[in-house]
C-alpha cells in the first residue's frame, strides 16, 4: 500500500519538472473549450479561432500546477472560467471548484448567461464567486448579441452575488446610453443585496469579423454623451463633499474610479507588457497547454515547459511592447488610458479602421477631467 508520505514525496518530485513561474500571478484563465451557444456579431474569436477543438478532459497535473502556484504566493489567484461559453462546460467547472476551493484561489467567470438557471446561481453563491460577469450591451443587445439575457433571465441574474455587467461599446451601445440602461438593474440589485452591481465596458475591437453596422459611429453623439458622463461625475463628487450622495452618484464615482485605476495601472512600465497575458495572466487549458491569450489559442508552452523559454515566447508575441510604442502612440494624449490597445489588434487593422479615433473620442474627456482635477487639487481623487 502507498502511504500518504510517499504520495507527498512523489508530488514534490513531480513539481521539479513542472513549469516554475518566477513571479506572482494575478489570474489563471481556465480555457474550458471553444464551443458557444450564441453568435455575437462582434466576437473576436470568430476571426481568431479557425477550427473548434474537441472536448477536453481535466488532466490531474493541471490541478497540481494551479495548487502549487496558488499556495506559494501571498495573494489569491483569480481562477477565471472562460470559453467559448463556459457554462457549456459546467460539469468541469464544478469539478475544478471542488478540487481547488480549499487553496489560495478565488473563482470568477465570464458568461453570456443563456444557460443560467437556479442551480447554477446557487452554485456561484455557495462557492463565493468573486465575480460573475454577464455580457450585456444595453437595451439594444438583441442587435449586437442576437439575444437579450436580461430580458430572458433578469430575476435569476439579480440573485447572483457579486454580479458584474460587461458591455461592449458599439454603434448600438454608446457610453452614456449603456450607463443609463444598467441604472434600473443597479437600483433593484441594491435593494436585494445592499451593494451595487459591478460593471465594465470595452470598446468594440474590429478583428475583420466585426459587422460594419456595429462600427458606424456618430462621433458628435459620442462627444455629447461623454460630456454628459463627465458632468455627472463632477456633480457626484460635489454631492459627496456635501454628504448628499445618492446611489446614482455612487455609480458615477465608481465609473470614474474605474478609469483612474486604469490610468494608474502600469504608468511606470511603458517598456513592459500592459496586457500581461502569458505573464501575470496565465491562459491554461484542461490538458495543461498554455496560450498567448484566452481569445486566440496560440500555444506558447505547457505546464512542463522551461520557464525562460516560455516567458521569452510570451514577450515575443506581445506586440504592444515590440511594435506599438511608435511615435504616434508614445506622444498620444490618451496613452495612460488606452495603453496602445489590445495586442491582438494588428497594425493593419488599426490603419484601416477607426480603432484609434473611437478610443480618443471616449477617453479624451476623461483625461481632461483628470487633468482638471490635478490642476485644481493636486490629485485626481
Amino acid at each position: 500500500m502507498i502511504n500518504k508520505n510517499f504520495y507527498v514525496k512523489v508530488l514534490c518530485f513531480k513539481e521539479i519538472f513542472m513549469l516554475e513561474i518566477k513571479h506572482d500571478i494575478n489570474t489563471i484563465f481556465v480555457m474550458l473549450g471553444q464551443q458557444c451557444n450564441l453568435n455575437c456579431k462582434y466576437c473576436m474569436q470568430h476571426d481568431l479561432i479557425i477550427d473548434v477543438l474537441p472536448k477536453r478532459f481535466i488532466h490531474h497535473d493541471v490541478i497540481n500546477f494551479i495548487k502549487y502556484h496558488a499556495n506559494k504566493q501571498e495573494r489569491p489567484i483569480d481562477i477565471r472560467f472562460y470559453g467559448g461559453e463556459p457554462l457549456i462546460y459546467f460539469n468541469d467547472i464544478k469539478q475544478i471548484v471542488n478540487l481547488l476551493k480549499k487553496d489560495n484561489v478565488s473563482f470568477s467567470i465570464i458568461s453570456n448567461g443563456k444557460l443560467i438557471n437556479e442551480n447554477i446561481v446557487k452554485f456561484f453563491n455557495d462557492n463565493n464567486f468573486s465575480s460573475v460577469a454577464i455580457s450585456w450591451d444595453g437595451i439594444d443587445s438583441i442587435k449586437t448579441r442576437l439575444y437579450d439575457v436580461f430580458k430572458e433571465k433578469q430575476n435569476l441574474l439579480l440573485n447572483i452575488n457579486n454580479l458584474c455587467i460587461s458591455g461592449v461599446i458599439s454603434s448600438f451601445n454608446y457610453p452614456n446610453s449603456f450607463i443609463n440602461s444598467i441604472k434600473p438593474f443597479i437600483e433593484e440589485y441594491y435593494r436585494i443585496h445592499n451593494y451595487m452591481i459591478n460593471f465594465s465596458k470595452d470598446e468594440i475591437m474590429d478583428m475583420n469579423a466585426c459587422h460594419s453596422d456595429l462600427r458606424t459611429f456618430d462621433y458628435n453623439e459620442i462627444n455629447k454623451q461623454m460630456n454628459i458622463l463627465v458632468n455627472n461625475i463632477k456633480k457626484s463628487f460635489v454631492n459627496m463633499e456635501t454628504s448628499n450622495i445618492s446611489l446614482n452618484d455612487y455609480l458615477y464615482i465608481s465609473l470614474f474610479t474605474m478609469y483612474c485605476n486604469s490610468i494608474q495601472s502600469g504608468l511606470n512600465n511603458y517598456t513592459q507588457s500592459f496586457c500581461s497575458n502569458g505573464i501575470k495572466v496565465i491562459n491554461l487549458d484542461l490538458e495543461g497547454n498554455l496560450y498567448q491569450c484566452h481569445n486566440n489559442w496560440i500555444k506558447i508552452g505547457d505546464i512542463n515547459s522551461d520557464y525562460n523559454t516560455y516567458i521569452l515566447k510570451a514577450k515575443e508575441l506581445d506586440t504592444i511592447t515590440l511594435n506599438n510604442f511608435n511615435s504616434t502612440c508614445k506622444n498620444c494624449s490618451i496613452l495612460s488610458l488606452c495603453k496602445c490597445g489590445c495586442p491582438l489588434i494588428k497594425q493593419d487593422i488599426r490603419e484601416k479602421t477607426e480603432f484609434c479615433k473611437l478610443r480618443k473620442a471616449i477617453y479624451k474627456p476623461i483625461i481632461n477631467l483628470v487633468n482638471e482635477a490635478i490642476a485644481n487639487n493636486g490629485s485626481f481623487y
